[in-house]
């Protein structure tokens, strides 16, 4: 199956990699391995945009040595408070738009998957094109990092 990264994370990417140029990105990743096909993960492309699939998440490499916390890249990412984010993951925490299972949206919650995201963090968009592949810059102050 053809497969394609949605344009908004193609466009944060884009500004990250511009604000830190050097950063290590050995824990970046778009697409899922057979791990992630085996269950429901927006690294998979479900989402159909005519016979593509889309994959609608994003790890970022923490990597404070050359400027990417990915905690606080995290929290910049949530503080923006922007209409694409569907959730974010990092350090064995959670974060939606919306709210789960009585915790408002927008506040951190404890996540327990196998994978604690702890060498990344995890930004899934929402499935609706306009969210997808908005193309508009993220309005992100990056954080520098402290180790």
């Amino acid at each position: 199956m053809t497969w394609r990264l949605a344009k908004s994370l193609e466009t944060l990417r884009s500004q990250l990699n511009e604000a830190y140029p050097n950063r290590r990105k050995s824990s970046d990743g778009t697409i899922g391995d057979e791990a992630h096909a085996s269950r429901s993960s927006d690294h998979n492309p479900w989402i159909k945009d005519g016979k593509t699939g889309v994959v609608t998440a994003i790890d970022f490499t923490h990597d404070p040595e050359r400027g990417v916390n990915s905690q606080k890249l995290a929290e910049a990412i949530i503080s923006s408070r922007d209409s694409r984010i569907k959730y974010v993951i990092s350090n064995r925490k959670i974060c939606s738009s919306t709210k789960v299972n009585g915790v408002s949206a927008w506040a951190w919650r404890p996540y327990s998957g196998s994978n604690p995201h702890s060498q990344h963090m995890h930004l899934s968009v929402k499935a609706d094109k306009a969210s997808y592949d908005n193309t508009a810059k993220w309005a992100l102050s990056f954080p520098k990092s402290a180790p």
